[in-house]
């Protein structure tokens, strides 16, 4: 729903017929929808992604992210806010077989790159530079990873083992990122190094 943030009015609204509901996090969506140049992208808890007109609410493109990666959904539902980069949308439907991550061209909704094979988690992408190196930043169910915003590549990788990731990681120097969880592994801050073929170490 969009509202007039002068009058409170109610300007549009979109909707369609999906329950997510689960008896600690309440019902309804997860992620929170992303605006980025005059469209916003939007991803319920049950996989629907539509990308809107954020004027009118009109749908310019949409689709279901778990059918199109063959995914299950998790516990608590899609959770992770898409990623715009460049001509790209970058969303975490957590499919096998290269479709854990998945690119959309952002303007028409066909699909650019998948990679990976990981479960999701709940915790969102993000778009960073470690190492002097432009990367796509995000949590799997069972790692950390740095990818190509280019074609998903896997640039590095931590094993992050907690089951149950929401928590962002945190920036902390040109090669530094901290993480944390609340379950198991507790926290821990990375520097990262680039080698000479531009893969990156931990």
């Amino acid at each position: 729903a969009a509202y007039d943030v002068l009058t409170g009015r109610e300007l549009w609204t979109s909707t369609w017929n999906a329950l997510f509901r689960e008896s600690m996090g309440g019902d309804g969506p997860r992620a929170t929808p992303t605006w980025h140049d005059g469209r916003l992208y939007v991803l319920g808890a049950t996989g629907e992604f539509r990308v809107l007109d954020a004027a009118t609410g009109r749908t310019l493109w949409r689709t279901n992210i778990l059918a199109d990666a063959d995914a299950d959904n998790i516990d608590w539902g899609m959770s992770a806010a898409p990623l715009v980069i460049d001509n790209t949308v970058v969303v975490l439907p957590g499919g096998a077989n290269g479709q854990s991550v998945v690119a959309y061209d952002r303007q028409s909704g066909k699909r650019v790159w998948g990679a990976l094979d990981d479960r999701a988690s709940y915790s969102s992408p993000m778009l960073v530079t470690l190492a002097g190196v432009r990367q796509i930043l995000t949590f799997t169910a069972t790692r950390l990873v740095g990818l190509s915003p280019e074609n998903g590549r896997l640039l590095w990788e931590l094993p992050w083992r907690t089951g149950n990731q929401a928590s962002q990681p945190l920036i902390a120097g040109p090669d530094r990122v901290f993480i944390s969880t609340g379950y198991g592994p507790d926290a821990r801050m990375l520097q990262l190094a680039a080698g000479a073929d531009g893969q990156l170490t931990v």
